[in-house]
């Protein structure tokens, strides 16, 4: 009898008090499952874990890029390899400056890369059905869609 009491107690203490959860939709709070909130928790731990293991391991190349330098490969034979290199890059801060320095050779010398992002008042007049030039303005437009999961710590 003892025992079931105690078995019991341990299965009452198991269940687990989850706090509160809201679904924003537009602004608007829905309650959240509780499936939802654990989900939600369980991703939270994670994101934790794997931040402090980046700065772990950021900790540990920085060791090793100071003990042995750039430009060489350690190996643990059998296991691993960490292969330490430098990069550079070069980027134009003042491409005014420069154009005005390199003249007619600037592009030559120089990428230029250009891109066109649809205005508000583009993007209404492809959706507009009485507008006359909506189909040509759609045959020109693509839409894409992305989801993804930002985390960041509640306040």
């Amino acid at each position: 009898m003892a025992r079931k009491a105690a078995l019991k107690s341990d299965v009452v203490a198991a269940v687990e008090t989850l706090p509160a959860g809201v679904k924003l939709v537009d602004g608007e709070p829905q309650p959240l499952d509780a499936a939802s909130i654990r989900l939600v928790m369980k991703g939270w731990e994670v994101k934790k874990q794997a931040d402090a293991l980046k700065e772990a391991l950021d900790e540990i190349n920085a060791q090793l890029i100071e003990a042995h330098g750039t430009g060489c490969a350690l190996v643990v034979t059998g296991i691993c390899r960490a292969s330490l290199a430098a990069r550079e890059s070069v980027k134009i801060a003042d491409a005014d400056r420069l154009k005005a320095v390199l003249g007619f050779r600037f592009t030559d010398l120089v990428k230029t890369e250009v891109s066109y992002k649809p205005e508000a008042k583009l993007i209404e007049m492809a959706c507009d059905g009485d507008e006359p030039l909506q189909p040509a303005i759609g045959a020109c437009l693509s839409i894409g869609k992305s989801e993804s999961v930002t985390w960041r710590a509640e306040r």
